[in-house]
């Protein structure tokens, strides 16, 4: 079943094989866009180093000012390090689902390299652009840690 209401677009998802079934009250809104969501904010990165478990790198931003009409459905973050000094980086990107602005990068990265990262948001549109980048990070920042 659907049906328009002013810029949403209201969709009932009936599950044929369940025992119970959903009221109009328990069966959530989906926002369609009707345009690319804007930049979120540039983000912030934070090294840590754990012993025992190794880097980590925590990587939060701002939600974009422009949803596209639409709900945020993921971000994705695209990082990269510099091999060579001079050479452009190599990047990667991970999804996160959801309107969530903050992620944890554990097993992805290098020890003791520079990294940087930029974010964007995804509605039922698409992809819009990417955020600036954030400055290179050193995921062992100074000396090289006792390991005894």
């Amino acid at each position: 079943m659907r049906g328009k209401l002013g810029n949403y677009i209201v969709y009932k998802v009936f599950c044929l094989h369940s025992k119970q079934s959903a009221t109009d009250e328990e069966m959530p809104m989906i926002r369609q866009a009707t345009r690319l969501p804007s930049k979120p904010g540039r983000p912030v990165a934070v090294a840590e180093f754990d012993r025992g478990e190794g880097v980590y790198v925590y990587v939060t931003w701002t939600p974009p000012e422009d949803d596209g009409g639409g709900d945020i459905t993921a971000y994705v973050i695209k990082y990269g390090y510099r091999r060579v000094i001079g050479l452009l980086p190599n990047y990667d990107t991970v999804k996160v689902a959801g309107d969530t602005t903050k992620f944890q990068f554990t097993h992805q990265l290098k020890d003791r390299t520079k990294y940087q990262f930029a974010v964007a948001a995804e509605n039922t549109a698409g992809r819009g652009e990417f955020s600036e980048f954030t400055e290179y990070i050193r995921t062992w920042p100074g000396e090289y840690p006792e390991m005894n």
